[in-house]
């Protein structure tokens, strides 16, 4: 049975290697591609703008709360399974990645690109963690689909959101001369 399993995470690994050599840039391209036809459609309608701007940040804060909601569960289970430390300091634990969620969503709220920024930098770390400390295949995986990619998707779509507003707000104004004038000043105060 273990030969089976050993297998299934070769080839797993090999799998899921090629499905990101290959879906990296199919990603890229297609956010270039997104980026230039929303450049070429200037007749979108006030409601489309604000509904894509409703639907970019829903999903980023979806995707942190989901992220959020599993390593609470998988802190609090590997805690209180494994090391018998009692149910006290295992929901302790898992509390510290929900603290960490509720900071991110409400931080995120107001300064979109600082979260962004944020979470990009959170995703280099991770990674730079798992060289440093020679991660196993297994545990790249866990973290590439459970911790890496939420957190690289979020920050994506932290972005574009703002991105989008501020273009939304340009286009809004109605005088869109002094826009950029009072949307520099209302982020820094």
């Amino acid at each position: 049975m273990s030969l089976f399993v050993a297998a299934l995470m070769i080839i797993g690994g090999l799998v899921a290697a090629v499905v990101l050599a290959i879906g990296i840039p199919v990603t890229l391209g297609l956010m270039a591609f997104d980026v230039s036809q929303s450049r070429k459609e200037t007749v979108r309608t006030s409601e489309d703008r604000s509904l894509r701007i409703a639907v970019e940040r829903g999903v980023a804060r979806a995707f942190v709360l989901a992220g959020g909601g599993f390593w609470s569960i998988a802190v609090f289970a590997g805690l209180y399974s494994y090391r018998s430390g009692g149910t006290s300091s295992s929901l302790i634990a898992a509390f510290i990645p929900l603290v960490a969620v509720a900071a991110t969503l409400i931080v995120g709220w107001y300064y979109e690109r600082a979260i962004a920024a944020l979470l990009a930098i959170a995703t280099i770390a991770v990674v730079a963690y798992g060289v440093v400390f020679q991660f196993e295949l297994g545990v790249w995986m866990l973290m590439t689909f459970a911790l890496l990619g939420p957190m690289a998707t979020a920050s994506v779509l932290f972005w574009m959101a703002r991105g989008h507003q501020d273009a939304f707000e340009l286009a809004t104004s109605s005088r869109p001369e002094l826009a950029l004038a009072f949307s520099a000043r209302s982020t820094i105060a």
